[in-house]
């Protein structure tokens, strides 16, 4: 038998040659034939460890766009540093905002004024009161023009706000479109998808807010062009000395010089918002993975200043192939190697998109992980890749192999028998017996060199 001629050579090259040729050590126990050890198979599971490459990714992912485009003045944060809800990611400068508010406050002083002549026109619009009407009046004309010139301006500033914030959404919903196209050809992540789709949707609602400014502004424009008309006509009939039209004129102009008081307090208000806009804070805890602005550059409302990953948890995304997602199921564990670190995992995601190498995609949530993982790293991951249950198994050191034929040596009535077999899965220690035995056969675990088939045996211990 080949067998023994190659393990009479191993002995040749690597023992004595005395201890080789001695027979007795292993034909002592018999005179008949060799002595040979005999197991037969076990029920039982065996499932192999699959090795993969897996990408680290982000669970919660937030991009910090500005509420108020301006300069940055200060950036706080830079790139793989860890931030708490409510620290401050950077700060825009205030100067503007400040002038404006400035500006605000001395037009509702101004408007204050108007309000009290315009209520002392009312108490005093009969008899000798008549020219402090007028008076009145003709500051109110003066103040209404005023007003109609400041809601001109604005609707100039909310027609401009509406023209950038089109360009803004229709950059988003281009981005939106393609990414989309991508995605449902499986070229970007979901993660990716849904940050352009918040994109786009922060882009619409700020269209749709600059909109509802302008339709504000127009509406002010057009209640400050009737007050003045009504301050017109108002100072028309004081000097016509009309005084039943007079005082229903200085009734109506007081309501308008509070209308007019009112439209500046809630430009004011909003005015001072923007101030506390100008230092834009993270909305959740974790590590920086993007950083678009730096100081004394410019901060828009139509990119991203910082992109913001949560870090309690992530998800390690791997593909195995097609075959072994059938022994994967979701809540599944597995684990991953970083380096030294070992970190465990559940499976929350089974893909069901084939890519071109006939691999699927499947996600684990990887809870608590080390702040030196970072998104993008990748990572090896171990998942059970093939599984049998209640089967046949047999050690590996019980399986030879003839012209890549698996096969066994049993023990038949004192005579060993070589008799092929079909294997299944296998790990480090055992291997699945499809067919060839049963489970009552006899299978011989030991080695010889004087083994071969119909050779006679004798079972050690009996």
């Amino acid at each position: 038998m080949k067998i023994s001629k190659m393990f009479f050579l191993f002995c040749l090259i690597f023992f004595p040659l005395a201890a080789c040729g001695d027979s007795t050590v292993e034909t002592s126990a018999t005179t008949n034939g060799i002595s040979v050890g005999v197991i037969s198979p076990q029920i039982g599971d065996i499932a192999v460890i699959g090795e993969y490459v897996g990408v680290m990714q982000p669970i919660q992912q937030v991009a910090i766009i500005p509420r108020v485009p301006g300069e940055v003045s200060e950036v706080f944060f830079q790139v793989g540093d860890m931030v708490e809800a409510g620290d401050i990611l950077f700060s825009i400068k205030t100067d503007d905002i400040e002038t404006n508010i400035a500006s605000l406050e001395a037009q509702l002083a101004v408007q204050d004024a108007v309000v009290r002549a315009a209520q002392t026109g009312v108490s005093l619009v009969d008899g000798s009161a008549m020219q402090s009407q007028i008076l009145s009046a003709a500051g109110g004309v003066a103040q209404a023009e005023a007003g109609v010139a400041q809601a001109e301006y604005n609707l100039e500033q909310a027609a401009l706000g509406v023209e950038q914030a089109q360009m803004g959404y229709d950059l988003a919903e281009q981005a939106f479109r393609d990414t989309t196209t991508l995605f449902e050809a499986g070229v970007v992540s979901r993660s990716a998808w849904e940050q352009t789709e918040a994109g786009y949707s922060n882009a619409q609602a700020t269209l749709e807010r600059a909109n509802i400014g302008h339709s504000q502004a127009e509406l002010g424009l057009a209640q400050a062009r009737m007050g003045r008309e009504q301050a017109l006509e108002g100072q028309r009939i004081l000097l016509e000395q009309a005084p039943e039209e007079n005082r229903r004129r200085a009734t109506d102009g007081l309501a308008q010089a509070e209308a007019a008081r009112n439209i500046i307090m809630v430009n004011l208000e909003n005015v001072r918002d923007m101030l506390d806009d100008a230092n834009v804070t993270s909305p959740i805890s974790g590590i920086v993975e993007m950083r678009n602005v730096e100081p004394f550059g410019f901060a828009l409302q139509t990119s991203p200043a910082f992109l913001i990953s949560g870090h309690d948890s992530m998800t390690v995304n791997f593909r195995v192939p097609r075959r072994s997602v059938a022994y994967l199921s979701i809540g599944d564990s597995i684990s991953l190697r970083d380096g030294n670190n070992v970190l465990p995992g559940t499976i929350t995601e089974i893909g069901t998109m084939v890519d071109f190498g006939g691999l699927l995609t499947i996600g684990a949530n990887i809870p608590n992980p080390p702040a030196s993982l970072l998104s993008g790293t990748s990572v090896r991951v171990f998942a059970e890749a093939e599984r049998s249950n209640d089967t046949m198994l047999l050690p590996l050191a019980a399986i030879f192999y003839e012209q890549g034929v698996p096969h066994v040596y049993v023990a038949e009535n004192g005579i060993a028998r070589f008799i092929p077999v079909e294997t299944g899965v296998f790990d480090t220690n055992y291997i699945e017996i499809i067919s060839g035995i049963s489970q009552n056969t006899q299978v011989i675990n030991t080695w010889s060199a004087r083994l071969s088939d119909g050779i006679e045996i004798e079972i050690a211990g009996e």
